[in-house]
């Protein structure tokens, strides 16, 4: 759920499906995000321009798609997509090959 200054819209306490589902006892929400690409993409951000094309390169020379998704304070959100993956892994024991986002 985007809030305001697009920030997380339940200031990441709850998720949208959560409240959803508190508001509407016994329905049945899935939360999907789904992604129309091939090439699996490498999510980055910082502050530095110059650093930034470097590492950019660096992707894609190990052949993914370098993404920007801005400056350094979307670095929290890339780290709990981590942690997503990291649970997805380990405590669900999804393969990390079928898990690559892409875009």
């Amino acid at each position: 759920m985007v809030g305001p200054n697009l920030g997380h819209g339940l200031g990441s306490a709850l998720s949208g499906s959560e409240v959803l589902k508190e508001r509407l006892p016994g329905c049945r929400v899935v939360k999907a995000y789904p992604t129309l690409s091939v090439k699996p993409a490498m999510f980055f951000c910082g502050n530095d321009p110059a650093a930034k094309t470097t590492v950019g390169q660096l992707i894609r020379e190990l052949g993914w798609q370098p993404l920007d998704v801005g400056g350094l304070e979307q670095a929290l959100h890339l780290e709990h997509m981590t942690l997503l993956w990291v649970r997805m892994v380990r405590v669900n024991g999804h393969s990390p090959p079928h898990m690559v986002w892409a875009v």
